[in-house]
């Protein structure tokens, strides 16, 4: 590589720069731009009939997916917020207990969710059914709404979490010399504080409601969002250019949403830049913090308990065979399991690595030239990379659909465009991890490196890729976990006879088949958290191991 880069230059810094700047409008803008368009076209050119259609026909569908996304935001917020407090104010045990799980919740695939919910609340449910003798209809919106908002607390309140650890001590400290009760604390020094990121919430978990289609699917019942509706135009009816128009009343609110977005991220950037650098316990006691403190503390248990039950429910049902007298153990169950396609795993598996791999090196090569290079246009390309963040997966899935499906880049019914949706989708939160990683990296060190002779890829090699490491566990493990279970952008994608594990688990759900589709749910989150912990212990031995001594 070093004669490479001496043979060529700066054409090969070029080179680079060009093949990424590249992909990332190949498979990021052109999608989008394709979608808008395929929307406009009629029989006769452009039209606007399909907008007409989707307001005339799915204007309730609208209105029911803008009330459940401002309830399930609403309610979830106030979950996370709940939940962020109680992890930032524990220490030791309490903390690893709550963040173990929160991890297993990160790292479940989509429809579990609703999976447990059956399972807990049906008809027969455990709790509704066989504890309280009620038989009640669980499908409807409310359940949508529970569902979405429990689902999307954990991302939430880690990041809410993540603020709370840097907010300056100074602060409180000079609240309590001025004799503020914790109640007081609360109320006017933290939650302010807080703000950014509770608005950053809010609108996370609006976005998110609007794209999601498992759920109301699965739950909704006769209840249907525009999400669900979309989902039933194209596998019902291949109707491409309605399902475009359908994701463009999705895509615009998204867009609006997304520059709201970076400015409020800028906002919580800066906090946490003033913050303290040590991560430590919140030192506010809640249950010195009045009512608000009381309820904080109710909340958030309540919250984990709801994870406790439906993870221990997905754990346990597919080795439990309901009876007369009861349940019973069974391992029928896990026989059948192994009756579905097994090579569906080891292709998730194979495809997570591949995009875990390449997302990584890729995010850290975009993240160095944007922030060290500062390359013109850097604020447009950073803003597209992000975009994907924002977009509906379905519509973002619709799009590579339009966007490569002909010549000469026919890539449906391929590996390869199944990866690159991945890679692209998983993209604007791999950049923001390397990105504040290469912040750490002084600056000095390529300066010296450039005066000692070395050259760009010296650079890259000596200084950039060592102190991107740590960044580099990170991304892979996201990367990872979010190949083994997105599910939205890649609904569209997938060819019949090559599904992924998260398919038949969506398969087995909707068929009834919940012990089996329990099983698969497990066997995914056990390979997550088994690989995720093999490349931390790897990370780890390596890091650890001695540096040979000299003679």
């Amino acid at each position: 590589m070093d004669a490479l880069f001496r043979l060529f230059g700066r054409g090969a810094d070029k080179l680079v720069l060009l093949t990424l700047l590249g992909l990332v409008c190949l498979f990021v803008l052109v999608p989008i731009v394709f979608i808008v368009l395929r929307s406009f076209r009629g029989a006769d050119g452009l039209t606007l009939e399909f907008y007409q259609t989707v307001w005339q026909q799915y204007r309730d569908n609208l209105w029911n997916s803008v009330f459940v996304g401002v309830c399930t935001a609403v309610l979830c917020t106030l979950f996370s917020v709940a939940a962020a407090l109680f992890l930032a104010t524990r220490q030791r045990w309490g903390k690893l207990l709550c963040m173990a799980i929160l991890l297993i919740t990160m790292v479940s695939p989509p429809f579990v969710s609703s999976l447990a919910y059956i399972q807990l609340y049906g008809r027969r449910g455990w709790i509704t059914h066989r504890l309280l003798g009620l038989s009640w209809n669980p499908y409807n919106c409310w359940g949508v709404i529970l569902m979405q908002s429990i689902s999307f607390v954990p991302l939430n309140a880690l990041f809410l979490n993540g603020m709370l650890e840097k907010l300056d001590t100074g602060s409180l400290q000079a609240a309590r010399d001025l004799g503020a009760k914790p109640a007081a604390i609360l109320r006017d020094v933290v939650l302010p504080l807080l703000g950014p990121g509770i608005l950053v919430s809010l609108l996370l978990s609006f976005v998110r409601s609007l794209a999601d289609f498992g759920t109301p699917v699965i739950i909704g019942g006769r209840f249907s969002t525009i999400a669900s509706e979309i989902y039933l135009q194209l596998v019902g009816y291949s109707n491409l250019e309605k399902a475009a128009a359908m994701n463009l009343f999705l895509l615009l609110p998204s867009i609006a949403a997304f520059f709201v977005y970076r400015a409020l991220m800028r906002q919580t950037d800066r906090l946490a830049q003033a913050g303290r650098s040590r991560q430590e316990a919140l030192q506010l006691p809640l249950r010195r913090c009045g009512a608000a403190g009381v309820l904080i503390l109710a909340v958030s248990l309540l919250f984990f308990l709801a994870m406790v039950l439906q993870y221990g429910c997905i754990f346990l049902s597919g080795f439990l065979r309901s009876s007369r007298e009861g349940y019973v153990f069974t391992t029928q169950y896990l026989k059948q399991l192994f009756t579905y396609d097994r090579s569906t795993m080891l292709r998730s598996v194979g495809y997570a690595l591949i995009v875990s791999l390449a997302g990584t090196l890729l995010a850290m090569l975009f993240s160095y030239y944007m922030e060290r290079r500062r390359v013109p246009g850097r604020h447009f390309f950073d803003c597209l990379v992000t975009l994907p963040y924002m977009i509906p997966g379905t519509c973002f899935g619709i799009g590579y659909i339009l966007a490569f499906n002909h010549p000469p880049l026919k890539l449906t019914g391929t590996a390869v465009i199944v990866l690159a949706n991945m890679l692209f989708k998983q993209l604007p939160t791999t950049t923001k991890i390397c990105s504040a990683a290469l912040a750490q990296v002084p600056t000095s060190l390529e300066r010296a490196v450039r005066d000692l002779g070395g050259g760009q890829w010296s650079v890259l090699r000596d200084v950039i890729f060592p102190g991107l490491r740590p960044a580099f566990l990170s991304c892979f493990v996201y990367n990872f976990s979010s190949s083994m279970t997105t599910a939205g952008a890649i609904l569209f994608l997938i060819s019949p006879g090559r599904k992924l594990a998260v398919f038949k688990l969506f398969d087995a759900v909707q068929v009834g088949e919940y012990a089996t589709a329990s099983l698969i749910a497990t066997t995914i989150i056990v390979l997550v958290l088994a690989v995720e912990g093999s490349v931390y212990a790897l990370t780890t031995l390596g890091a650890r191991r001695p540096a040979p001594k000299r003679s």
